[in-house]
C-alpha cells in the first residue's frame, strides 16, 4: 500500500476548517435547524481544501486515499485535541 505525501503546513488549517464545518451542518440538521448557511460554509470550506495542491501530487503519486486519510485524521486530532498519529 502506498505511503501518504507528507503534509505542508497549509494543509491543515483547510482541512480542519473543512472538518469543523461538516461537523457544525451536522449537528445543525441533527437540531433540526435550517443548515443552508452550515451548507455553504461547508461548500467554501471543502472547496478551498480541494484546490490544495498536494491532492494532484498525491493522485500523480497514487497515494491520493492515503494522503486525504492522513490529512484527515490530523484535521480531526487537531480539532479533538488528541495528538496527531506519527
Amino acid at each position: 500500500m502506498p505511503k501518504p505525501l507528507p503534509l505542508p503546513d497549509d494543509l491543515l488549517p483547510l482541512h480542519a476548517a473543512a472538518v469543523e464545518a461538516d461537523r457544525a451542518m451536522t449537528a445543525t440538521r441533527e437540531a433540526g435547524g435550517d443548515v443552508d448557511a452550515a451548507r455553504d460554509t461547508y461548500v467554501a470550506a471543502a472547496l478551498a481544501l480541494r484546490a490544495h495542491s498536494i491532492w494532484e501530487e498525491a493522485r500523480a503519486a497514487g497515494c491520493y486515499a492515503q494522503t486525504w486519510q492522513a490529512s484527515m485524521d490530523a484535521a480531526k486530532a487537531h480539532l479533538d485535541g488528541e495528538p496527531a498519529a506519527a
